[in-house]
């Protein structure tokens, strides 16, 4: 029964988030989705697992010291561990821990888009309401020495994409001690979340030749994502310039690459540790990202053309 019960802590834990969430700081603009600017974390610590979280996030200590409560403007994030032996890869205790979620505080509880994630973790999307307000979110679960360790964070009024890059960066910058698979071997060492991305076989390399929708939508890991970010980039660049050749605008095209460069160079150090790490949970968004992306620099070379005409 001990695993029932202790899975079941990270609900009881939301009504005090809930109550705490007025006691926030005003974020940064690293909090926007894809924004070129990052902000400052504080490294913090929960049953001897360590995590970066954007210092403008307010943080509050849980009474067990086995749980943080974290503080973005539009919501919250809860980082709890749980002494359990069963494997949150398991399907059985998958079952039985989101099982004890929907039995608590949190109403209208629904996962989504369910992935295993590297060696030791589990994530899913997820929506719930709570105290009259509605939640959406991601909630991911890695098996840590000892039991689990849980990240789950959810924002009002559907903002959570906004927050989907600082979600990603705090799990990715965690550091365990994973669980020892045999007892006759020395404990592994602490090892980061990035690390265990890196067991299962690789697909063949994403080459992609066009910027259709079907290309986009054919990404399926972090290193896909920056490669199509790259092509988006680079077929824009092209297209201005075959567009304004031998017009005052061709002038501003060394300047733009320069500038698309940084902008990529931001989008790596934010993915780059990542890239054979499958998207699961996060893939909509990003593909609904590079479709905007890609819309809005054509727009704007539309546009353009009206003026040079």
């Amino acid at each position: 029964m001990k695993k029932i019960l202790l899975l079941g802590i990270a609900v009881c834990t939301f009504t005090t988030l809930s109550a705490c969430s007025n006691e926030t700081k005003t974020s940064t603009n690293s909090e926007n989705k894809h924004a070129a600017k990052t902000e400052y974390t504080i490294n913090y610590s929960v049953n001897g697992s360590t995590f970066n979280v954007p210092e403008s996030w307010s943080e509050k200590d849980g009474k067990d010291g086995n749980t943080k409560y974290f503080y973005p403007k539009d919501g919250m994030l809860l980082v709890l561990f749980s002494e359990v032996s069963p494997s949150i890869r398991s399907e059985n205790a998958r079952t039985e821990y989101l099982s004890g979620i929907k039995k608590g505080s949190l109403k209208n509880f629904t996962e989504k888009d369910g992935q295993e994630i590297g060696d030791d973790a589990y994530g899913w999307n997820v929506s719930y309401e709570l105290n009259e307000a509605s939640y959406n979110g991601a909630m991911i679960v890695v098996n840590v020495k000892g039991g689990i360790l849980q990240f789950i964070m959810g924002t009002t009024e559907q903002t959570f994409e906004t927050y989907r890059d600082a979600f990603n960066a705090i799990y990715q910058s965690l550091k365990y001690s994973p669980r020892s698979t045999d007892t006759s071997q020395p404990e592994a060492s602490s090892q980061p979340a990035a690390s265990t991305e890196q067991s299962k076989p690789e697909k063949a390399t994403f080459s992609p030749t066009d910027t259709s929708d079907a290309t986009i939508e054919a990404i399926s890991t972090y290193g896909d994502y920056l490669t199509m970010t790259q092509k988006i980039i680079d077929e824009y660049l092209v297209n201005y310039e075959n567009a304004f050749r031998g017009t005052y605008l061709e002038s501003s095209l060394s300047e733009q690459r320069s500038e698309y460069a940084a902008a990529f160079d931001e989008q790596k150090k934010l993915y780059g540790n990542m890239t054979k790490q499958k998207l699961s949970i996060t893939k909509s968004s990003l593909v609904d990202y590079l479709k905007t992306y890609r819309d809005t620099l054509n727009d704007y070379i539309n546009r353009m053309k009206a003026l040079v005409q």
